[in-house]
């Protein structure tokens, strides 16, 4: 029996400026995914967010799908975002788990204002 169920991702390009110099916002597309949402614990919470970070409500995330934080630099990666319980989820990380018996990504996600 799977634990998953079906989310929405928001991926959004990373955008670019155009030849007048002007930044050009990038496109969003709408992704489904089968994933396992779940609170994370005090010593997740702990270790993942910052001290002055600790006010907002964050998620992890077991899933099939790689899922994308913000990246800077060349090309500029844009964090997906979790539609969850009718909030917003930015995932601040994702890693990788393929030792090939089940293979997934673990993913975390911290609320954002909409």
């Amino acid at each position: 029996m799977s634990f998953r169920r079906k989310f929405t991702i928001q991926r959004t390009t990373g955008g670019e400026y155009d030849d007048n110099g002007i930044w050009q916002k990038g496109e969003t597309e709408e992704i489904e995914i089968m994933a396992s949402v779940q609170p994370i614990s005090l010593d997740e919470y702990n270790q993942i967010f910052p001290e002055g970070i600790r006010t907002v409500n964050a998620v992890k995330i077991y899933t099939d799908t790689r899922l994308y934080p913000e990246k800077q630099g060349t090309p500029a990666q844009n964090a997906d975002v979790l539609l969850y319980m009718d909030r917003k989820y930015k995932i601040i990380t994702c890693h990788a788990y393929q030792s090939g018996v089940i293979s997934h990504y673990k993913a975390y996600a911290q609320e954002v204002d909409t």
